[in-house]
């Protein structure tokens, strides 16, 4: 809190004032960073345009909005993972006519249910900000990783058969 007080330029009172506790002042900022996250899914425009496309161009706008939130990522990562599902919902919802999209056109693999994918996706962005974070990754590999894994894990068989010259 003397940290966060420092950098925003007040007294630790100041920020005492607004949030109690540190876990306050963190689920206010995980609030503020969904929002953010929530609202580029949208811009994107999940509904337009193929499912592989739109999932590439949503995740790619998300991870660069979710930039400014890797810290924040790590903390979160430490919580129950109902907690965080939960906290996650307002994006994964976005998310998920996306997913079901790809699924009923056989883009997506259809043998998990979309929330496994959503789950699958989730987990993958925390990897990919934790290894950003530990130094082992660059923002565009990360980036990159993260778009073909997610990609990768999702599509089916035949169609990653078509994409890779099979």
């Amino acid at each position: 809190m003397v940290e966060i007080a420092r950098q925003a330029g007040v007294v630790r009172a100041t920020i005492y004032m607004h949030f109690p506790t540190r876990e306050a002042l963190i689920d206010a900022v995980t609030v503020k960073a969904i929002a953010d996250a929530t609202t580029v899914i949208g811009q994107a425009e999940p509904e337009r345009g193929d499912p592989v496309e739109a999932l590439r161009r949503v995740i790619s706008a998300a991870w660069k909005t979710l930039s400014r939130y890797h810290a924040l990522v790590t903390i979160n990562t430490r919580r129950p993972y109902q907690e965080i599902r939960d906290h996650h919902g307002p994006a994964l919802a976005a998310l998920q006519p996306l997913i079901e999209r790809g699924q009923d056109t056989g883009a997506f693999r259809a043998d998990v249910p979309a929330t496994w994918h959503l789950a699958m996706l989730l987990a993958l962005i925390h990897a990919a900000s934790a290894e950003l974070r530990n130094g082992t990754i660059t923002e565009d590999g990360a980036e990159s990783a993260l778009l073909s894994g997610v990609i990768g894990a999702l599509r089916t068989s035949a169609e990653a058969s078509c994409t890779n010259g099979g």
